[in-house]
This record gives C-alpha cells, sequence and structure tokens, in this order.
C-alpha cells in the first residue's frame, strides 16, 4: 500500500506536460471550463466535475500513456498455458508491464500519441489492455477517487 498522493501527483504531471504540448486539447479543455463556468471565478463543485467530459478524457489518456504505476508483480497460482503452447508454472512471479501493455499497436490506434478523443467513445480495446488501476480482486481501492 504504497500509492495514494504519490500516483495522484504523478498522473498529473504527466496531463499537464501533455496538455502543455497539444495546443488542440488545451483550447478544447479550456472551451469546456468556459461552457461550465463562464465569466465567473466560483469554486468548482461536484456537478461541474462531472460536465468535464474531455478534461476527464485528458486524465485517462495521460495515465495510459504514463501510468503512475508502470507494472506490478503478480504470483501465477496454477499453471498457465500460452497460446504459442508454452507453460508457465504455477508459483513464478510474474511482471505484468502496465506501461508497455497500454501502448499496444494491436490495441490502441497510434498508440505513442496523446489522444483524448480515444475516450470519448465506448472502447473498442481489450478490457484488461487499459489497466492503470490494476484490475481483478485486487484492483486500486481509490481509483473512483483518483
Amino acid at each position: 500500500m504504497f500509492e495514494g498522493h504519490d500516483t495522484t501527483s504523478t498522473a498529473l504531471q504527466f496531463a499537464f506536460m501533455l496538455l502543455a504540448n497539444s495546443p488542440e486539447a488545451q483550447e478544447r479543455v479550456a472551451e469546456e471550463c468556459y461552457q461550465i463556468f463562464g465569466e465567473s471565478d466560483r469554486p468548482a463543485s461536484m456537478a461541474d466535475l462531472g460536465k468535464m467530459k474531455y478534461l476527464e478524457c485528458c486524465i485517462k489518456e495521460a495515465i495510459r500513456l504514463y501510468p503512475p504505476v508502470a507494472f506490478m508483480m503478480r504470483k501465477i497460482d496454477q499453471n498457465l498455458k500460452l497460446k504459442n503452447g508454452n507453460e508457465v508454472p504455477a508459483g513464478i512471479d510474474c511482471a505484468i508491464l502496465i506501461y508497455d501493455l497500454q501502448r499496444r499497436n494491436d490495441q490502441f490506434v497510434e498508440p505513442q500519441q496523446f489522444r483524448p478523443e480515444r475516450f470519448l467513445k465506448e472502447p473498442t480495446w481489450h478490457p484488461y489492455a487499459y489497466i492503470p488501476f490494476s484490475a481483478g480482486p485486487r484492483n486500486c481501492i481509490g481509483q473512483n477517487f483518483a
């Protein structure tokens, strides 16, 4: 349990970096905020945050490209037969490389590019191709708060 504030700050740093290098995305985020706040300087409410769909896409894309936790380890609890016929025996520690997994050409169009729009529609990639908070019974308990 070492995650939490470190992962949030890391994710935000990468999101800001990607936005700083994408004037088009910056403009869309600014327009979205203007639609919500107009000329007001009031603080954002939870309802406002729920309307920030494109900003949410930018954050999701940032943690796809730069997951705060780049890999995780799992112990194989039963023999695992791979598609190529090889078998991984039970008891082996296995590294899941989230950084590489979320940049696969067979799962994402232009996987190396910052394209927040990919999150505006229903995902076409495998459910385990995007796992910035892990997946399954041992996923991050704070993913809905992040």
